[in-house]
């Protein structure tokens, strides 16, 4: 291959993969996640092995979503309960949502999980798994406005 060929094609190499970066950034900044980390878990029911993910995003007018994705592994129909706590920073309100992970299979809730957190504001929030479970999920803060 001769140079100019190759300064061509590393030249539309090179925009094309700017213009992807530069597109892709925008996106990411309006959808703000926070996430938990990964949890694993033993359901109840059935003998199965959850793997956990969770977070929070956060929507417009006063919103925020639950979001949660998971794949168990086993035999028999199982689940395992996730409580999501979270507390109003600047007013004090608190709340609570649980839902329970089904398995086995695949299965995930996503921006349709919306609730109300009691304004709008800055949060903490606390996930709480129901069963055995490592690690431990801990704590995390998002804002809503």
């Amino acid at each position: 291959m001769n140079s100019a060929r190759s300064t061509v094609m590393v030249g539309i190499a090179s925009a094309a993969t700017a213009g992807l970066c530069a597109t892709a950034a925008p996106a990411s900044a309006v959808y703000d996640v926070r996430n938990f980390p990964t949890v694993y878990a033993v359901a109840e029911g059935g003998l199965c092995l959850a793997q956990i993910d969770a977070g929070v995003g956060p929507e417009s007018q006063g919103l925020a979503s639950f979001l949660v994705r998971s794949n168990t592994y086993g035999v028999g129909a199982c689940s395992v309960p996730i409580t999501l706590s979270w507390r109003n920073l600047d007013t004090g309100e608190t709340g609570t949502r649980t839902v329970a992970v089904p398995g086995p299979g695949s299965w995930g809730v996503g921006r349709s999980a919306l609730f109300r957190p009691g304004g709008v504001g800055n949060f903490t929030a606390t996930l709480t798994v129901g069963t055995a479970h490592l690690p431990e999920p801990g704590s995390i803060e998002f804002h809503v406005d």
